[in-house]
């Protein structure tokens, strides 16, 4: 079977009618931390592009944006080339050191081996360049919860490789690790995407009630997790390429 990243097709978020396939906030966010560190007009890779959203609000700031993805059938910007590259392969056909920038917005849980990823990238990465990446946030309330009581992660379980192409699950603690075992200095890590409020229209009344008790309990013996990960959808990095 044919590797691929699947994307989200049902988020109904569009940045200028190109679908964005990520939860609320995400582009956004990621936007903000690159923008913080890397002003335009840096050189910036955008992978897994999908329909073209997030190269389209680089270059709207002045970027100068190259595009890839495995599947180009969902690209949608017009006058813009896109690249077919496999980020699980062990190579890409890309220029060597040529990018100030990498993006990779919801890509490597999606990846057969993300340490590889992080390897190739850096070799695509200007010296002093920087990665920036989210995945799934699988340490929150929400995902402790799932796990507690089914074995799985939120975002993460059975049938999810097939619907959604999710096959590996990484807390913050094991990306930092695996970052620093690649040679990447680790210079900012945001939670980003609210994840929605337990108590809403349409919930049991024992959830309403018992959930909020649980997260509360979680929150206290869960010192060592990042307060700032308990109410959100993803984690996102930015780490550069030693000079």
């Amino acid at each position: 079977m044919r590797r691929s990243i699947i994307h989200r097709s049902d988020t109904g978020l569009e940045y200028q009618g190109l679908t964005m396939h990520v939860p609320p906030g995400v582009h956004q966010g990621v936007f903000d931390l690159l923008t913080a560190h890397l002003p335009p007009p840096a050189r910036v890779l955008d992978l897994a592009a999908g329909s073209g959203a997030f190269t389209r609000r680089l270059l709207d700031a002045g970027y100068q944006v190259d595009a890839a993805d495995i599947d180009l059938g969902d690209w949608s910007l017009q006058g813009v080339p896109v690249a077919q590259v496999d980020c699980n392969g062990p190579s890409w056909d890309l220029p060597v050191e040529a990018f100030e920038a990498i993006v990779a917005i919801e890509v490597i849980e999606h990846l057969e081996n993300p340490t590889q990823f992080m390897r190739t990238a850096g070799r695509h990465l200007r010296p002093g360049g920087v990665l920036v990446f989210t995945t799934p946030n699988v340490v929150s309330l929400q995902s402790r919860r799932k796990m507690l009581l089914s074995g799985e992660f939120a975002f993460f379980g059975r049938g999810l490789l097939f619907e959604a192409g999710h096959r590996t699950p990484l807390p913050f603690w094991l990306l930092e690790d695996l970052l620093s075992s690649e040679g990447y200095d680790i210079t900012e890590r945001r939670f980003l995407g609210e994840q929605g409020f337990i108590l809403r229209a349409g919930r049991p009344i024992w959830k309403s009630l018992f959930v909020p008790l649980l997260d509360l309990l979680f929150t206290l013996v869960g010192r060592r997790i990042p307060a700032e990960a308990n109410l959100t959808t993803t984690v996102g990095y930015l780490a550069r390429k030693p000079k």
